[in-house]
């Protein structure tokens, strides 16, 4: 598995199980060899796993009560689930299609203030209304070679600030406003590559010691003589 999710509201965590094409939700306090509580699974629900290709990341939305289930490759698209839904269920939404600009297994996040999805696909942050649903275009999309926008295994939202914590292509960590459109510069950013030798992989942030947490696995990228995996520790006091 590459993609699990805490619901803080709830008290639950959510977990993308790729080779049982589903996602599994256990107690906040689960311990040991314990079932989940929920199983989302079954041809209905369009979940998707082999050993070559499979849906490996998952976002919940404990404001709206709401799982999103990214789809890669075919149908490529973002499933959307009740939060509370078990067994074999079909998704109540699903964003798809050209107009869509998703490709590829995407990162995905939700800002319940402003009521946004986002998606970090391919080199580009593209924004919808939370609630879009099938071959509808992003209301906003940030690209190109001043924003500097790459793309992550997973990215946070700021949403009392507005701001997106998202990757960088040079290896930096950036953060932009969520209203934001075009090929708009970072506000702030963080050269991670350049200071450390790695490229982070997954964003986490600590707002009350304002902080930001990287996670590295370098198998691509890291120092010469630099262990694969760490954690990377940056304060950031800016973004908070």
């Amino acid at each position: 598995m590459h993609g699990f999710g805490f619901d803080a509201v709830h008290d639950e965590i959510c977990v993308m199980s790729p080779l049982a094409q589903a996602v599994l939700i256990f107690r906040g306090a689960a311990n040991g060899e314990e079932p989940p509580m929920r199983v989302i699974q079954g041809p209905k629900t369009r979940i998707q796993g082999t050993a070559y290709e499979a849906n490996d990341k998952v976002t919940v939305d404990p404001v709206n009560n709401e799982i999103y289930v990214p789809t890669d490759p075919t149908p490529n698209g973002i499933l959307v689930f009740d939060r509370t839904a078990n067994g074999d269920v079909a998704p109540k939404r699903f964003l798809g299609g050209p107009d869509t600009q998703l490709r590829g297994s995407p990162a995905v996040a939700v800002d319940p203030v402003h009521n946004l999805l986002l998606v970090n696909s391919g080199d580009a942050m593209l924004i919808f209304d939370r609630t879009a649903s099938g071959n509808m275009k992003p209301k906003a999309v940030i690209r190109g070679p001043n924003s500097g926008m790459g793309r992550i295994s997973s990215f946070q939202v700021n949403a009392q600030r507005g701001l997106i914590i998202a990757g960088g292509r040079d290896g930096f960590i950036g953060a932009w406003n969520i209203t934001d459109n075009g090929d708009i510069p970072p506000r702030w950013k963080i050269p991670v590559q350049q200071l450390t030798g790695y490229v982070a992989s997954g964003i986490a942030l600590d707002p009350a010691h304002k902080e930001i947490i990287l996670s590295a696995a370098g198998q691509r990228i890291r120092p010469v003589r630099g262990i694969m995996n760490t954690v990377i520790t940056f304060s950031w006091p800016e973004i908070f």
